[in-house]
């Protein structure tokens, strides 16, 4: 009888337990241990050091990537922290092979799907992986679920719309082409042509999927898929930094790739980036604008600012239009679309200076717009900072740390170009403020024995200690501030310093004072 009684008891203790695991099991905000609620997604964006590495075979947790902007899954589970080892290799466009490596850490404190977007940062010997906070969180939440979608239906439905199907098919045979190429010889340069030709549909497709992509952005990437098409279907090997390629007779350099015989009409440079292919870059574009007008060939530069104006994007600030040329091509550690103070103020002049030629009030009302983009915050793709000098315009405004000496003194030339037309007070004081910047951040630009490129480098190229001291003058001569200058003289005998033929002072500052 004992022993009924002691085997009830047991039973009994054992339905009690079993019960109270049902009951916690489902209590409110409370998951059994073995859940797969969670699911984590990993890719590494296309942006930064990311260009420098070729071919490369990265695990994070469970995935393997082996390309970029491609979501992988690489944990499935309960929430909690989640810890995921980054190891892997890589070699550059060189063949020189890397480790990559890094830690990611997650707190996934509900269910539901995460994406993690790491970025890439080339450090001494090693490529880490880091996690970028503008492209992940809880995905429906924080992010799209598009993110997961794969990217060729979306880049055939907007090319289709954009009338450019015949050159996604055009892009896709050259793709094939170079990658097969790429399979059977191990040649790098292959891979960095399919990179290239991979580009623009690649960063669409992104932009599309994060609702970020617009009427001027479709146009931008097909005009430099054209571009890349048109050049890998002339040429095997990859471009070199910098090149241009213009669909036109003229450019204000030698060097140019002039493709006459191009698909299209157009006199607005192309500039190649590795890993990028060739791209519309605003810039580049008012930089030939300036300089065909400078150079007397007013016709060419009209031309260059009629062909921008397609790119021209516009929006309201703060209860006034502004207008910007977006830059949609990742430039360093840029986020994209970006804005360039250098284009901006350089807009601003010119298109008052086509008015002035013309009489056409178009192109005053642009010129108006572009003045109005000095007034945007950074926070809104803005390009005017604050700095211990002063006021600072900025030629990368994804990187409010890097003063650039010439890209802020081009800024100020389209000011006064606005000033000189319009009478514009708001452009004068824009003008003189940036001119006092400039006063004040001399001596910090100056290392002693050449001068530096931006307040972060601790020297500059040739080329840009050079036109240090030409935009120096150019400031003399429109200021009449000595210190002015004393830089440009002194910066001058750097250059005796090393052996190195001495700028004209005197004939410089004849072509200044007889330009606008």
């Amino acid at each position: 009888m004992k022993q009924n009684s002691a085997v009830l008891v047991v039973i009994l203790l054992i339905t009690i337990l079993l019960v109270g695991i049902m009951l916690h099991s489902h209590l409110p905000g409370r998951r059994s241990p073995d859940s797969m609620s969670v699911r984590v997604y990993v890719m590494i964006l296309e942006k930064n050091a990311a260009f420098e590495m070729a071919d490369f075979s990265v695990r994070v947790g469970n995935a393997l990537l082996t390309e970029t902007n491609k979501p992988v899954l690489a944990y499935r589970g309960g929430p909690g922290e989640i810890r995921l080892n980054v190891q892997g290799t890589t070699q550059n466009w060189n063949g020189v092979k890397f480790e990559v490596k890094g830690n990611i850490t997650l707190k996934a404190l509900r269910e539901g799907d995460y994406l993690v977007a790491l970025e890439a940062f080339h450090e001494p010997g090693v490529f880490l992986l880091k996690q970028s906070p503008d492209i992940s969180g809880v995905l429906g939440r924080d992010l799209p679920e598009t993110l997961l979608h794969e990217d060729e239906p979306i880049v055939e439905d907007v090319l289709r719309e954009a009338g450019a199907s015949e050159e996604l098919k055009k892009n896709l045979e050259l793709r094939e082409k170079y990658l097969k190429l790429w399979k059977e010889t191990g040649n790098l340069s292959y891979l960095l042509a399919y990179r290239d030709l991979s580009y623009h549909t690649r960063t669409l497709a992104l932009l599309k999927k994060l609702g970020k992509l617009d009427a001027v952005g479709v146009k931008t990437y097909v005009m430099g898929m054209i571009a890349t098409d048109y050049y890998y279907s002339h040429f095997n090997e990859p471009g070199k930094k910098d090149m241009t390629l213009v669909f036109d007779n003229s450019s204000p350099y030698y060097g140019t790739i002039k493709a006459t015989d191009g698909p299209l009409k157009s006199s607005l440079p192309f500039v190649y980036y590795p890993a990028r292919g060739f791209n519309l870059y605003p810039v580049s574009a008012s930089h030939w604008a300036h300089s065909y007008f400078l150079m007397g060939r007013r016709d060419l530069s009209m031309r260059i600012l009629d062909q921008l104006m397609p790119f021209i994007e516009y929006r309201d600030y703060n209860g006034e239009t502004c207008a910007i040329l977006p830059v949609y091509f990742h430039f360093q550690n840029a986020s994209i679309p970006w804005v360039s103070g250098y284009a901006q103020g350089m807009a601003a002049g010119l298109y008052a200076l086509a008015y002035n030629m013309t009489g056409n009030e178009s192109y005053l009302t642009i010129a108006k717009l572009f003045l109005n983009s000095f007034d945007l915050p950074l926070s809104e793709n803005g390009f005017v900072t604050k700095t211990k000098y002063g006021v600072w315009y900025l030629e990368y405004n994804y990187y409010p740390e890097q003063l650039v000496l010439n890209g802020h003194i081009i800024t100020l030339q389209g000011l006064y170009y606005y000033w000189k037309v319009t009478g514009d007070e708001k452009a004068y004081e824009l003008f003189i403020k940036g001119g006092e910047s400039v006063k004040r951040a001399l001596p910090d630009f100056d290392t002693g024995n050449w001068s530096r490129y931006a307040s972060i480098y601790n020297s500059s190229s040739e080329f840009y200690h050079r036109l240090h001291i030409r935009l120096l003058l150019w400031l003399y001569a429109k200021t009449g501030d000595e210190t002015f200058m004393e830089y440009a003289e002194k910066w001058n005998s750097y250059l005796a310093e090393r052996g190195l033929k001495k700028e004209d002072i005197e004939k410089l500052l004849q072509e200044v004072r007889n330009s606008p």
